[in-house]
């Protein structure tokens, strides 16, 4: 794994604590309540979950940990992610899990399972382009779990290629969905002219836009999976923070540079000078995070 991959390991380890504060906990009931009485209208059925821009698998650790997937013994759960190696910081990382949590880990064919209490989740990744990887997923998926992805693909054709696997009454679930707003404090006075520029990165062809946590809220509708919760799942980082908290925005920083230097819509006086002031306040533990996101849960009619 390259020191550009650590960084963006490193970079999602440090978010686990910021997503965990976010989530909405209304949505998240909603998620339980409807995997429960499908259980139920289902008995004995396992329940099949794909997690798109899956990482190093913590949405699928916090879901088990939190109780979510509690109605279900059995729980077949694919992670697709298109980063080389990260296939391995997963395996790493629910090994370490899983020992301190009570469960057995064991390798399988394809992956590895878990095993605590007579309950099993098999896990499988996928390293490779969602679309390729999703041809090759059965049409029988029970949860697709989308966690701040769906912002960098493109919307329409996402959906249509993970709508087409859910089953009856299947759910899809899109936790922190950024939604057009970043904002850092105390002001500047290059924000508007560095983060409007950073949002204006974030569309084209191939990436649905800094709004996409809204235009869910009509896409699904249209793609026949009608909304059945959601909210505000807001990142929101503030001083006094910890080492990952602070790792955390300088990532934020560093993909700010990286965008909009490379989008070329901000003098690079005025983008060095707003970086430098942003650095600074960050190292002097002086520096706020704010951006807004949307949680959505939608159920395939």
């Amino acid at each position: 794994m390259t020191r550009h991959d650590e960084r963006f390991v490193r970079y999602l380890e440090s978010k686990e604590a910021v997503d965990d504060r976010a989530l909405h906990r209304p949505t998240l009931s909603t998620l339980v309540d409807e995997l429960s009485d499908r259980a139920e209208a289902r008995p004995g059925e396992p329940l099949r979950v794909v997690s798109v821009g899956a990482g190093t698998g913590a949405m699928c650790r916090r879901l088990l940990s939190w109780g979510v997937f509690d109605a279900y013994d059995d729980i077949k759960y694919i992670m697709i992610d298109r980063r080389k190696g990260m296939s391995d910081q997963a395996s790493a990382a629910f090994a370490e899990w899983s020992h301190g949590a009570g469960w057995e880990a064991s390798p399988t064919v394809d992956g590895f399972q878990i095993e605590r209490h007579g309950r099993r989740v098999a896990l499988t990744y996928v390293t490779g382009d969602l679309f390729d990887a999703t041809v090759e997923i059965p049409q029988a998926i029970d949860l697709v779990v989308a966690h701040a992805v769906l912002d960098v693909l493109p919307l329409q054709r996402a959906l249509d290629a993970l709508i087409t696997r859910l089953t009856d009454g299947g759910l899809f679930y899109a936790p922190i969905t950024f939604d057009g707003r970043t904002a850092f404090r105390p002001a500047h006075n290059a924000d508007s002219e560095v983060l409007d520029a950073f949002h204006e990165t974030m569309g084209g062809d191939n990436a649905s836009g800094p709004e996409t946590g809204s235009n869910l809220l009509s896409a699904l509708p249209q793609s026949d999976a009608s909304i059945v919760s959601a909210g505000g799942s807001g990142w929101v980082v503030t001083p006094p923070y910890d080492d990952g908290e602070r790792f955390f925005i300088s990532r934020i920083l560093q993909f700010v540079e990286e965008s909009v230097g490379a989008h070329g819509g901000v003098g690079e006086a005025t983008l060095r000078g707003w970086l430098d002031t942003r650095h600074k306040q960050l190292e002097a533990g002086g520096l706020s995070y704010v951006a807004h996101n949307l949680d959505i849960l939608a159920k395939l009619d």
